[in-house]
Order: C-alpha cells, then structure tokens, then sequence
C-alpha cells in the first residue's frame, strides 16, 4: 500500500506536467515508456514460448518517435519505414537462417511488440503538435483514470448483481455494471471539462463531446482488455514490477495505448 502510495505522489504529478509541456521532455518521456515497455511485451512473449528478435525490435521501436519529432510528422513514408525495414530485415534473417519452424510466430510477435508499443504510444508526439494538443493529453489521461475508477468503484458495489454473468471471460473479474459506471462517469468528465475549459477549442455541440467521451471509454476498456488478454496468453500476472504494487509499464499505460491514437484521429476528422 505504502508503495502505491508513494508511486501516484511523485508519479502524477511529474506525468501532468510531461504532458501538458510537451516538446523535448515528452520525447523523452515517449522513448522510455517505449523502451520499457518493449521490454516487458518481449519478456513476456518469452515467458509464453515466443521469441522475438528483441534487439531490431528496440531499434524499430525506438526510431518511430524521434522520426516523428526531428522530421516531417506529415511524411508518411518516414513513419513507415522502421516497420518497413524491420520486416524485411526479419525475413531476411530466416532465410539466410535457412530456419522454417516457427519463423512467422517470432517475425510477428517481434513486428507486434514494435506497432503495439512504439506505434500506438508514439501518437503522444503527434497529439502534442495538435492545437491544445499538452491539455487534450491532460485530459486523456485523467479520463483514462476516471474510466478506470469508477469501472471499479460501481463494480465493487454493485457488479453482478444486474448482470449475473461477468464482462468478458478474459478478465472475469469485471462486470457489466462496472462498465457501464465507467463510461458514464466519463462522458461526464470530458463535458464538465469542456464546459469550464473548452477543450475542443470550437462551439462543438453536447452531443458530440459525450460522443467522444462515450469511445474513449469504450477504447480505454479494450486497450485495458487487450494487455490482459496477452498476459493471459502468455501466463503472467503482471506486464513487470518496475512500478511495484503497480506492476509494469504496460499494466500503467494500456488504456492510453488505445485512446490516445483513437483521440489524435477523432480530432482530426473534427
């Protein structure tokens, strides 16, 4: 308890600010949930019997945000081309291995750990040259927080006792009710947010702010599903143990991983 604690007391504060700021600190901060990160997909995926080429992973990995901020954002060409090489890199690697049995489960849980990781999380650069880009961050992470615990909150005090059955058979610890307590909750947090600091920066109607706070609910929950059902996959109970009681980076970030991409193109479109 005393180190989950001690972890939100230093740990919220210092990744407010990161994201509000932006610019080089950002990076920074990108590069080594990434590296982390990384390294916990692989270690897992090892544990679970895969084996990922980790090296040209973090170097793939590791390339896609300092592409994204010391060049072009809008060149895509750029953006694709660690995963371009690293692809053909991998292959190439088989072959001149002369190695058949399992070749494409470690060239995709390799590719995998790169897209899951470095792409989705790296859409926290691109987010920040977005106008307001530091407080839309700001706000995703405190409804990404929001969603999570209320989700828990209704759960514990009334899940499962509307719904009988649980949420989903890969975390059956969930329920229905909190789920539904989650999103609720947040739909209200992003208008009570544009409302008194208008986010969207436009007269953007009630409907569509609670239509974005609805899908960034939705997407948190399956990003938070979607690390469970790897560890599931691969047998662990945590992603690592670098925040303590908190477990790992990936067991931290999950939800971000998903909405914040999700976010950066709503946006866009708007």
């Amino acid at each position: 308890m005393l180190n989950r604690i001690l972890v939100a007391l230093i740990g919220i504060p210092l990744l407010m600010t990161i994201l509000l700021k932006g610019g080089f600190l950002l990076l920074l901060f990108v590069n080594f949930v990434i590296l982390v990160g990384l390294f916990e997909f692989y270690k897992m995926a090892e544990i679970g019997g895969k084996k990922a080429d980790v090296n040209l992973g973090y170097l793939a990995g590791l390339a896609i945000p300092n592409i994204i901020y010391f060049s072009n954002v809008t060149d895509t060409t750029l953006l694709l081309m660690p995963l371009t090489l690293l692809t053909i890199i991998l292959i190439g690697k088989k072959v001149l291995q002369n190695k058949v049995e399992n070749s494409s489960r470690d060239i995709g849980v390799t590719v995998l750990g790169v897209v899951y990781v470095s792409g989705l999380f790296s859409h926290l650069l691109l987010m920040n040259y977005l106008p307001n880009g530091g407080k839309w961050l700001l706000t995703i992470q405190v409804l990404v927080w929001v969603c999570d615990s209320f989700a828990y909150f209704v759960g514990m005090g009334i899940g499962r006792k509307i719904f009988k059955r649980g949420f989903s058979s890969i975390s059956p610890k969930k329920s229905i009710e909190g789920s539904i307590g989650g999103t609720v909750f947040t739909m209200l947090t992003i208008y009570l947010i544009n409302r008194y600091f208008n986010i969207f920066g436009t007269d953007t109607s009630t409907a569509i702010v609670l239509l974005v706070g609805f899908l960034i609910s939705i997407v948190a929950q399956i990003g938070d599903l979607g690390e469970s059902m790897f560890k599931r996959e691969f047998k662990v109970k945590d992603s690592g143990r670098l925040l303590g009681e908190h477990g790992g980076i990936l067991d931290r970030f999950d939800s971000m991983l998903f909405v914040v991409p999700t976010v950066y193109y709503l946006l866009k479109l708007i």
